[in-house]
């Protein structure tokens, strides 16, 4: 069964009525499910955090801005990809947005075909990296039902060593260490050391780089 968390959902912060509007039929159209906020308030207040998808922020708004909708969102470690629409003479304000991780910027007016296009690549980024970090929270939340002896005989099987290796390594009779390998196996659910090799580097790599955001427009870039 599909998690309903993981139904992608676009946001839009405006202050303007008709361009909330116009943003959601042209999104609506290509097959997106969209959320319009009228102000970064609102949209702190009420917004559905757990799901996947995308913001489009205005960037000069009365209250608060665009920059300071982000920087709530960067200090409550929400990670949540970021397209700022633009004004004429914004560009330097929409740099330092770039630096604090934003994906992209659009320059208004915005051609529907170009907003659907980011909207599209984004959310499909952050759907399947939204994905994996689920995935890696269970094999995090497996791996630590092992016992501290375990996880040790785990990265000694991991590493290709047969049980007899293993236990003089570790002090262990033979038949211990079969015990403990028949255990790792059961609790992770893998049937061979490759798999748990591949679990283990999997949880070794969970920390990226992703606070990066010239990184990530790179990476955008190349999709």
């Amino acid at each position: 069964m599909t998690n309903p968390k993981l139904n992608p959902l676009v946001r839009v912060v405006d202050d303007e009525e008709s361009v909330r509007d116009s943003r959601r039929f042209v999104l609506t159209l290509a097959g997106f499910e969209v959320a319009c906020y009228s102000n970064g308030d609102d949209f702190l207040a009420r917004d559905d955090f757990r799901r996947p998808g995308c913001l489009i922020l205005d960037l000069q708004m009365p209250g608060m801005s665009g920059l300071e909708v982000q920087s709530e969102l960067l200090r409550r470690n929400i990670d949540l990809p970021v397209i700022f629409v633009t004004g004429h003479g914004e560009v330097n304000t929409a740099v330092i947005a770039l630096k604090r991780g934003a994906f992209d910027f659009l320059e208004k007016p915005v051609e529907p075909s170009e907003l659907q296009r980011c909207v599209e690549k984004l959310t499909k980024y952050h759907l399947e990296k939204c994905t994996k970090d689920i995935e890696r929270r269970k094999l995090r939340e497996r791996f630590n039902t092992l016992s501290p002896r375990e996880k040790e005989v785990a990265s000694e099987i991991a590493a290709g060593q047969i049980n007899k290796v293993i236990g003089a390594r570790l002090g262990l009779a033979e038949q211990t260490i079969k015990i403990h390998r028949s255990n790792i196996f059961k609790k992770l659910d893998v049937r061979s050391p490759v798999e748990l090799s591949k679990i283990l580097q999997t949880l070794e790599h969970e920390i990226t780089n992703d606070n990066d955001g010239l990184t990530r427009l790179t990476m955008l870039s190349e999709a």
